[in-house]
């Protein structure tokens, strides 16, 4: 994918917010001050017009950034907190069962609330939203490895209802996934994270001690992985 200002300069549609354009080229220049002035500019213009004339720079922009990398050079905090969380807000408030304030406050905003926004999104667009699909496949794995990223030290972080919680979710999201390849490591991530989570309680209830040792006795083989999203890199 192209970088995030890349696109929305080339963009055919970026002359109609030329001052949001200013600021990318700007940021694309690495001139940093200037570029929030023109920022401050267009966001101060922006909440003069109608929510309309809102929603339609919401969804040009957004769609950039559905198909950009690095979208964090123009997604900064001013951006995000003065226009598009309550221009979402407000959208979701309008039209409960739109899917795309939904889907883009799940995907790209900064939210306590992202996994309910992402479900919700699921719960609208069904398996044609795949961006919604992979991000809570990778929430799930995130907070699968938080619980075991020290298990070879026998400590385990997590609780083991929500763990199995999370697997039974990477179970049922697994068929939607249109990307055979993403698919086969997604089973295999799911695979691992099960045997797992089942030695560990194999183990606990024996009240061993030396969890790998325990595991190399009995015959179990585990790559101790660094990183969470397991099998899907």
């Amino acid at each position: 994918m192209k970088n995030v200002l890349k696109n929305i300069i080339e963009n055919e549609h970026s002359n109609k917010y030329i001052i949001f354009k200013e600021y990318c080229l700007l940021k694309d220049k690495g001139l940093r001050k200037e570029s929030f002035k023109a920022l401050d500019s267009f966001i101060n213009e922006l909440r003069k017009r109608d929510l309309t004339l809102q929603q339609d720079f919401a969804d040009w922009l957004f769609s950039i950034f559905e198909r950009s990398e690095d979208i964090h050079h123009v997604l900064v905090y001013p951006l995000e907190e003065q226009i598009l969380k309550p221009l979402l807000d407000e959208w979701i408030d309008l039209n409960p069962q739109d899917i795309r304030p939904y889907k883009w406050y799940g995907l790209f905003l900064h939210s306590e609330n992202q996994i309910n926004y992402l479900n919700k999104a699921l719960e609208l667009g069904g398996n044609k939203e795949q961006l919604v699909i992979i991000r809570l496949i990778e929430s799930y794995f995130d907070s699968l490895w938080f619980s075991f990223h020290h298990i070879s030290e026998d400590l385990y972080l997590g609780s083991l209802a929500a763990d199995k919680y999370l697997i039974n979710k990477l179970e049922h999201l697994a068929p939607m996934v249109k990307d055979e390849q993403y698919k086969i490591n997604l089973l295999e991530g799911i695979i691992y994270y099960t045997n797992l989570l089942n030695d560990w309680i194999k183990f606990k209830e024996e009240g061993c001690e030396g969890f790998v040792k325990w595991c190399k006795n009995k015959g179990k083989v585990y790559q101790w992985v660094e990183h969470y999203y397991y099998g899907l890199e």
